[in-house]
């Protein structure tokens, strides 16, 4: 658990970092896609608009459990298969070059919009179904595990928490949260436990039992969300070297590896005490003081508080905003 966890937020972090790829289309570098940005009213708004959510699905678990998981199944399973055809098709682009295979075509799907995809995609989606069939008849742990990777690496990927300060209001807001409805309510542990969607990544407590296995589990959230922090803290290590006239690979990220590090020493301290109480604990109840500790600690220690304090990410939207005011 902690292994996969942590892999995934290095490998999600990595990702998020803004520079060039190749299109092999045309043969020429193109920018990445800029990531999602949250403001200040959204990340204040997510621990209640979350609160929300949980206690309506512990509701409908209630009272409706079988015709919710029917239809919360299917969407999530859909939602899983294009998150890991997205994924696997980013992975494979480099040894797909041809025209045939990187050829956009378009799509116009009535109360959607107009989609995008290549052929590479298509065939990514279509291999993903396969599993998407398998995870939704069986729901087998590791079909599930697979979706809930696909999800977590994409969302660290693909969004930011556009400043440190809002960062450490999202973790201490989602702190509390994980608190109240672990320790507070059974809310949390019942959705989690009714819910058959991959919003959880899933671990055999006991490999060599055939059948009746007990598992484990780690919401998405435990890793998506101290992963977007992490994220952060890497692109900001870089924003310094990129400052200083280094490269990438040439600037110190001491703030990405000491959250990294205490991310993994929170997750330990979540098993040892799941172990110790022999009850669910709420993960967050650790890895928010790990990682909002180490961040604040290694500031301190290399005279860097104010300037991390200060950091930001412009969404694209003012970016645009920006170059437009400049043209004029």
């Amino acid at each position: 658990m902690i292994l996969q966890a942590s892999t995934i937020v290095f490998i999600g972090s990595h990702l998020s970092i803004p520079g060039k790829q190749k299109n092999h289309e045309t043969g020429q570098e193109e920018d990445k896609p800029p990531l999602e940005t949250m403001d200040r009213k959204d990340v204040m708004k997510f621990p209640f608009y979350g609160s929300a959510a949980l206690f309506g699905l512990y509701c409908l678990f209630k009272f409706q459990k079988e015709l919710a998981n029917l239809l919360l199944g299917l969407y999530f399973t859909g939602l899983g298969v294009l998150a890991l055809a997205g994924l696997i098709a980013s992975l494979l682009q480099p040894f797909f070059r041809g025209k045939f295979w990187s050829k956009v075509h378009q799509f116009n799907i009535p109360m959607v919009d107009q989609v995008s995809v290549t052929v590479l995609e298509v065939l990514c989606i279509c291999l993903c179904g396969g599993v998407g069939y398998i995870y939704y008849t069986t729901h087998h742990w590791c079909t599930n595990n697979l979706f809930g990777i696909s999800f977590s690496i994409r969302g660290i990927e693909m969004l930011s928490l556009g400043s440190f300060v809002n960062g450490a209001i999202l973790l201490s807001g989602l702190f509390v949260y994980d608190v109240f409805w672990v320790f507070g309510t059974d809310v949390m542990v019942t959705v989690a436990k009714s819910f058959q969607a991959p919003i959880k990544l899933v671990f055999p407590r006991d490999w060599s039992a055939p059948v009746g296995q007990q598992f484990s589990m780690l919401g998405l959230g435990d890793i998506v969300i101290p992963g977007l922090f992490i994220a952060l803290l890497l692109r900001w290590d870089i924003a310094r070297a990129v400052k200083q006239g280094k490269t990438i690979t040439e600037g110190c990220k001491v703030f990405f590896y000491t959250n990294f590090i205490a991310y993994i020493l929170g997750l330990v301290m979540t098993v040892v005490f799941m172990i110790w109480f022999k009850a669910a604990q709420p993960a967050l109840l650790y890895l928010v003081p790990a990682c909002l500790g180490a961040a604040l600690l290694t500031a301190m220690v290399t005279g860097q508080l104010s300037d991390l304090l200060a950091y930001k990410e412009e969404s694209p939207e003012k970016k645009e905003e920006e170059d437009s005011k400049k043209k004029e």
